[in-house]
């Protein structure tokens, strides 16, 4: 089946929260920290490597890191190079978009997103979900106010790429292309700000993002086996059939917060 979307859980928040209506924001571009791109470089290499310690090393939430570790040796994927960064005034938070490559070193149609926190002295990426403070929150929210989240979610040559696949070789190439894609459910959903953005400097909406974490957080916890057995699942046919089940067990965990979102004209 050929078809493309973004990795985003909340996908009706997109719809439901004025996004498109925003004017985009006067930028004011800050360098990428050299540690965070350290800490990236340190997260390439531990999911090419299948390295779970490594990869617990560098998440903000170091937990459960063998499960996102295992499921991107079996789908023989990696992060690819950073697409776009956003780093705040205090130089204390960023968010990376970064895309995700294939075996041979071809970019995939869907990238993905990295939340950045200054730990102490030290840089973390939010790798497997957690909840984030709320200061954080407001403060990815302010960067991407005004960005265009399809803009930055799909790469677009690569989509074209594989549109041009011959349609009696498309089946397999596609089944395995839409598994890597949901290899996002293995890995915390950073996209989901760039679907937010403005909204997530209301206070209001920050305290319900806090509530949305912890049940995203409590589903990774809950279906800890089934997460595991869906990452060592080779075959992508199957790897799509054991995660589904998984994916609707999120999707009512996290059900109603889209809801209680408050549109940020009137926050």
């Amino acid at each position: 089946m050929k078809k493309w979307i973004l990795p985003l859980v909340l996908v009706v928040m997109l719809g439901a929260c004025g996004n498109g209506e925003e004017q985009p924001a006067e930028e004011v571009k800050r360098p990428l920290p050299e540690a965070v791109e350290t800490v990236y470089a340190d997260y390439q290499e531990a999911l090419r490597q299948g390295d779970a310690e490594a990869l617990a090393a560098l998440d903000y939430a170091g937990e459960r890191t063998d499960i996102p570790a295992t499921g991107a040796v079996t789908r023989e994927l990696s992060p690819g190079d950073i697409y776009e960064s956003w780093v705040n005034e205090a130089g204390d938070v960023a968010y990376l978009v970064h895309e995700m490559e294939d075996a041979d070193g071809n970019e995939l149609p869907n990238r993905l997103a990295k939340v950045a926190i200054k730990d102490g002295e030290d840089w973390k990426l939010v790798v497997t979900p957690a909840v984030l403070p709320i200061d954080v929150i407001g403060e990815v929210g302010e960067l991407l106010t005004g960005i265009e989240a399809n803009e930055y979610g799909v790469n677009p040559e690569a989509n074209a790429r594989l549109a041009d696949v011959p349609e009696d070789e498309a089946g397999p190439i596609y089944d395995r292309v839409n598994a890597q894609t949901d290899y996002v459910a293995l890995e915390a959903d950073n996209n989901v700000f760039l679907l937010l953005s403005e909204t997530l400097t209301v206070p209001e909406n920050q305290q319900v993002m806090i509530d949305y974490f912890e049940a995203y957080v409590n589903w990774y916890d809950e279906q800890e086996d089934g997460l595991r057995a869906a990452a060592a699942t080779e075959d992508p046919v199957e790897y799509l059939e054991v995660l589904e089940p998984l994916k609707q067990k999120l999707e009512q965990a996290i059900d109603g917060y889209d809801e209680r979102l408050v549109d940020p004209s009137f926050g």
